[in-house]
């Protein structure tokens, strides 16, 4: 017998249907943008830029990776044009590494409508120092990498 909680239920039902179906359209149609994938090595002062291809003509959503590694001490910044990185590290946000490390970063984010100059990289910014106190004898930049690998990837 079809009564007035039976209707009831059967709405709540419909319209949650609705609901997965159309977030799963807007998800399957969402534009998706793609980083240039390959390896930089680059010296102090240098950047290691991946271009995104993206759609022109509206935001797109990209997942990638990038991977830095040094053989001794560097520290980095996070450069981009276009991107808006909804994880880190953030356009600007420096990365350090101590020697022998290398550090991956899971990149999502949205890449606004451009005329195709959209990147994200990694600028070798500097040789971290060693922290002298007056009185102690310092090593000064000794364990500092001559260069830096920088990897991406999409996912």
């Amino acid at each position: 017998m079809f009564t007035t909680a039976n209707a009831r239920r059967l709405r709540s039902l419909l319209a949650g249907s609705v609901l997965l179906s159309v977030a799963g359209i807007s998800a399957a149609h969402a534009a998706t943008a793609r980083i240039e994938e390959g390896d930089r090595t680059i010296s102090k002062g240098e950047l290691a830029e991946f271009k995104v291809s993206a759609p022109r003509d509206t935001s797109s959503e990209l997942s990638a990776w990038c991977e830095v590694s040094a053989g001794g001490a560097a520290k980095l910044t996070f450069d981009g044009e276009h991107y808006i990185p909804l994880s880190e590290p953030a356009v600007g946000d420096a990365v350090t590494l101590k020697p022998g490390e290398t550090k991956r970063f899971e990149l999502a984010g949205t890449v606004e409508k451009n005329k195709g100059d959209a990147y994200i990289g990694f600028v070798f910014t500097d040789i971290p120092q060693a922290m002298c106190f007056p009185g102690m004898e310092c090593g000064g930049a000794t364990g500092g990498a001559q260069s830096v690998k920088v990897s991406c990837g999409n996912r």
